[in-house]
């Protein structure tokens, strides 16, 4: 057996800042060495590993014919190489070799012509350098196998590698795509690789999110062979460089697509397989050497870049939708099939630790506990720590516990999912100025989650606090130095709590202790105090009382929001009296014992310390309540189903042009946008409206739909972009335009003009009506012969400059025209939406007009459409396209003299029959854009899958 092994040189960069062993970098700046010796023992032992942990399969002659086929472009050094024992190491008996000679001119069809026999070889000779996937595609119908292999021309298998790969696709029912561990040879001169010589390169692919892109990544990249997987794994997808598939399965999924060139083709066709139904599996037994890196680091060219480039626009187009939501589905559920790691959970609190007091990180522990116990992953973000509590990594979901916590100051690797808790403080909650940066909200009780929808217009989801049943239970030994009758646990913070004024343990017959800090400040508990105890003795105190008394604070007793010392001291069987009247009601269907005076609280205690077999009743009923509603696993469990529920909602941002939302009345696209948002809502999407200063703020979305008009919006990788250009096109360039994944454009003229110049779908989607809104609808008040409803924008518009003066009743409604037009004509500012409808209705003769660019372009006004839909008579300025959509629905006009003896025409000829309003005109309605939209969601699979 011939070896192809380099010799290793160290080569150290060149610095501006002195290199020590100290910097971190240095491991990355200088390649290790290999001497000659060493490279031949690791590449041996590695061919010795293969040999020992494979077990061959018996194969019959007649068993599944495979056709293996390889692509060749000037690759006769790396042909050497894979054949040398091919034959020797396959150890299956039915194949056929087809090699794809893509024009080489170094000789290598020659080498390949003497090769065959003893090779079951044929060669395909190409007049050109065809892409991967069309080369590939072109070859499987001559292909005669069963089974199809793509196997890269730089590999150089070793022994059993299509005995373990075919023994795996036989043996596993439903099987799409199999892989094999693919392991770096000597890699000392790479300039990226150099420490991954004989490490793994490829052992299935995962995916991660990358500031919104989901990248595919090789699994165990850098780690040592044969030390990870030994049995065969599902995975997402595997290379091309070794995948086997059956021909069948191949043509089923459509083979490879054609729109990539080198690169993610294989990733892609994997996927296709997956929504199939169909398993893709790695086979850690099948064993190859790939020297890609090599070929990798050669092609650095510009037009490699636009190559990668595009493909990953391609890929991304395609996939990135589905499989953000499938990543977080995978990591939700522990799959680890798309994923190789958890969900991770970043919890925000005032500090964590052993030396921690307080109380929101007890709580946030417990959470994580439960959050653990389903295969996520827990840290905090502690706000006395020593990190930025805003830099989160590669965490899929952030929880805050502290209404102090600001979410957009948040910096975080890929896509995160903010979830506010609010336990207590609820106004200083919904007062925070980044609390609407939350994607979800959280709160303990009915009542909290009523408030927080009150003031702040954001729905918040029961979660009350729970007990965590690992560390708070009923076999927990009782300590004699926590014994007493009734305590108390929680600090005094010189704000006046409810037992100060009602407990009164001097005229009780029973022992009683207190815990907690300053409680040697009150007078009346100072003998009782037994100072702070700490959170993990807390069990061993409930286990050895009789009684807990809960002091709900004034900012959480009034919302029912109940605290962690009744659950915890209820889970370890020992009966709580509590002043939290909603609480009680709202979390244990009133069933706690409750208090509101000083007799109440006396009476209680002395109630249950008198009468045990009472006290033990109630104990057993509201353990065996909480331990079915009220714990930590519990809690664990309805989380992951507000997270799926939420991620399996289509969430949508539409962008409105509009300076602010005070002016937004005024902005025809707010209203475009609002009746939108009605339609998709009725199809289950969720919808946000942004005016122009939000459109950077970050929701969590999906799909962005741009209303383009007057501004522009540069769209994020992470989201699926669309744009509706309803409105100056002149404003829109072709680059602008090629930004987005998918065009609407409000003219039948330039969304053909458009398409030919990028390369992005383009569709006509005209303006429309809102037949709940428009309609015919008489008023007196808008009766006038000529009405006209429009700002000026500094601009004496067309239609009015063609017209005036007149001496017909003219209306008009809008701003700053009173530098262009007499007063009189001038009857307001402004007409509600809701109230259009009348004056378009009421009036003999509505007028419209179009900015020049829209004119030009044929974008039709959406007043045209509103207009006809309430039965008036319009007259406009010929605009491209016009007579198309409205035949004589609409009369367009050319000049001043055409426009006015066309109104002195319909005013005063009696012959002229009134346009009547005989259909909703279905077809130019909202609920026919939101169709259209919609398709576009379907077709681009963001929609559930």
């Amino acid at each position: 057996m011939s070896h192809n092994i380099k010799s290793g040189k160290l080569k150290i960069a060149a610095l501006n800042n002195k290199v020590t062993k100290d910097n971190p970098l240095s491991k990355y700046l200088q390649k290790p060495r290999w001497s000659k010796m060493e490279l031949k023992e690791k590449y041996e032992e590695i061919i010795s590993q293969n040999n020992s942990n494979i077990s061959l399969h018996p194969f019959k002659e007649d068993s599944p014919l495979v056709s293996i086929i390889i692509l060749n472009r000037n690759g006769k050094n790396h042909l050497s190489r894979l054949f040398s024992n091919f034959k020797e190491n396959i150890h299956y008996p039915n194949y056929e070799i087809i090699v794809v000679d893509q024009d080489s001119g170094d000789g290598s069809v020659a080498f390949l012509e003497n090769l065959s026999p003893p090779l079951p070889l044929k060669i395909i000779k190409n007049k050109e350098n065809k892409s991967f996937s069309q080369a590939h595609n072109q070859v499987v119908d001559q292909a005669q196998g069963e089974y199809l292999l793509l196997l890269n021309n730089d590999v150089e298998p070793l022994k059993g590698w299509l005995n373990q790969m075919m023994h795996t696709a036989l043996e596993n029912k439903g099987v799409g795509a199999v892989g094999a561990q693919l392991i770096y040879p000597f890699t000392g001169e790479s300039s990226i690789n150099s420490h991954n010589s004989f490490k793994i390169q490829h052992a299935g692919i995962a995916f991660k999110d990358e500031k919104g892109f989901i990248k595919p990544y090789n699994r165990d990249n850098g780690s040592e062979p044969f030390s990870m997987e030994k049995e065969d794994k599902v995975v997402a997808a595997v290379t091309a460089a070794a995948l086997l598939v059956e021909k069948e399965k191949y043509l089923e999924a459509g083979g490879l697509d054609e729109g990539y060139e080198y690169g993610y083709e294989d990733v892609d066709f994997c996927l296709k397989l997956l929504k199939k139904g169909y398993t893709n599996i790695y086979t850690p037994r099948a064993t190859l050497f790939h020297y890609e890196f090599g070929t990798q680091e050669k092609n650095k060219s510009h037009d490699v870049r636009r190559r990668r480039l595009s493909n990953r626009k391609l890929f991304r187009h395609k996939w990135n939708p589905w499989l953000k939501k499938e990543l977080f589905k995978d990591k939700l559920l522990g799959r680890r099939i798309l994923s190789e790691q958890p969900l991770k959970v970043a919890l925000v609190v005032t500090e964590s630790g052993e030396d921690a007091s307080a109380g929101d990180y007890f709580t946030a522990l417990e959470l994580g506990e439960g959050l653990k116990k389903i295969g996520w992953q827990v840290n905090f973000l502690p706000r006395r720590g020593p990190g930025n509590w805003y830099e989160v990594g590669d965490a899929d979901i952030l929880l805050s516990l502290l209404d102090s916590y600001d979410p957009r100051k948040v910096k975080a690797s890929g896509s995160l999912i903010k979830i506010a808790w609010p336990r207590n403080w609820f106004d200083r909650w919904v007062s925070s100025p980044g609390f609407s940066s939350y994607h979800l909200v959280l709160a303990p009780s009915p009542t909290s989650c009523n408030y927080i929808k009150e003031k702040s217009g954001k729905e918040a989801l029961l979660f009350p606090i729970a007990a965590n049943t690992d560390r708070f239970h009923e076999n927990i030994t009782p300590q004699e130095e926590y014994a007493c009758d009734y305590c108390f646990t929680g600090s005094y913070w010189n704000d006046p709590r409810e037992i100060m004024e009602m407990l009164e343990p001097d005229k009780l017959p029973y022992h009683f202790k207190i815990y907690g800090k300053n409680w040697e400040k009150v007078e009346k508990f100072k003998d009782y105090h037994q100072g702070f105890i700490n959170y993990s003795q807390v069990p061993q105190l409930y286990a050895s009382t009789k009684l807990v008394i809960n002091d709900a604070n004034r900012v959480t007793k009034g919302f029912g929001a109940t605290n962690s010392r009744v659950y915890d001291a209820l889970a370890c069987g020992v009966l709580v009296i509590s002043n939290g009247l909603v609480g009680s009601r709202e979390n244990f269907q009133g069933k706690v014992p409750v208090f509101q005076s000083k007799e109440e609280l006396n009476d209680l205690i002395k109630y249950y310390l008198d009468n045990e077999k009472a006290r033990q009743d109630k104990a057993r009923e509201l353990q065996k309540f909480v331990l079915k509603h009220h714990t930590y696993d519990v809690r664990a469990r309805t989380l992951k189903k507000i997270l799926e529920d939420y991620f399996y909602t289509t969430r949508m941002a539409i962008k409105i042009p509009a300076p602010s939302w005070e002016e937004v009345e005024e902005w025809g696209d707010y209203h475009v946008a609002r009746a939108l948002k009605k339609e998709l809502e009725k199809k289950d999407c969720e919808v946000t409206l942004q005016v122009l200063p939000e459109w950077e703020e970050d929701k969590n979305f999906d799909l962005v739909l741009v209303l383009r008009g007057l501004s522009r919006y540069q769209p994020q990788e992470k989201h699926f972009n669309i744009m509706w250009n309803i409105s100056h096109p002149d404003k829109v360039s072709v680059e602008e335009y090629s930004e987005y994944d998918h065009v609407f454009i409000a003219s039948s003229y330039w969304a053909s003009r458009i398409s030919k110049l990028v390369d992005v779908p383009v569709e006509v989607m005209l303006q429309c009506t809102d037949h709940e809104l428009f309609y015919p609808d008489y008023d007196e008040k808008y009766a006038h012969d000529l009405l006209f409803v429009g700002n000026s924008r500094k601009v004496f518009r067309k239609i009015l400059k063609d017209l005036l003066p007149s001496s017909y009743d003219l209306a008009v409604y809008g701003k700053d025209w009173e530098e262009f037009i007499d007063s009189e004509y001038i009857k307001g500012e402004h007409i509600p939406n809701n109230e259009l409808r009348k004056a378009y209705s009421s009036c003999k003769i509505l007028l419209n007009d179009h900015w020049d660019d829209m004119r030009e372009k044929g974008f039709l006004s959406n007043r045209l459409f509103d207009g006809v839909a309430c039965g008036a008579v319009i007259i406009s300025d010929k605009v491209k396209g016009g007579e198309d959509v409205f035949g004589d629905r609409v009369v367009f006009y050319e000049g001043e003299d055409d426009l006015k003896s066309t109104i002195e025409h319909y005013l005063n000829d009696e012959n002229v029959e009134e346009f009547e309003f005989k259909e909703k005109l279905d077809d130019m309605s909202f609920e026919t854009r939101v169709a259209a939209i919609l398709k576009v969601i379907d077709d681009s699979k963001l929609k559930k899958n």
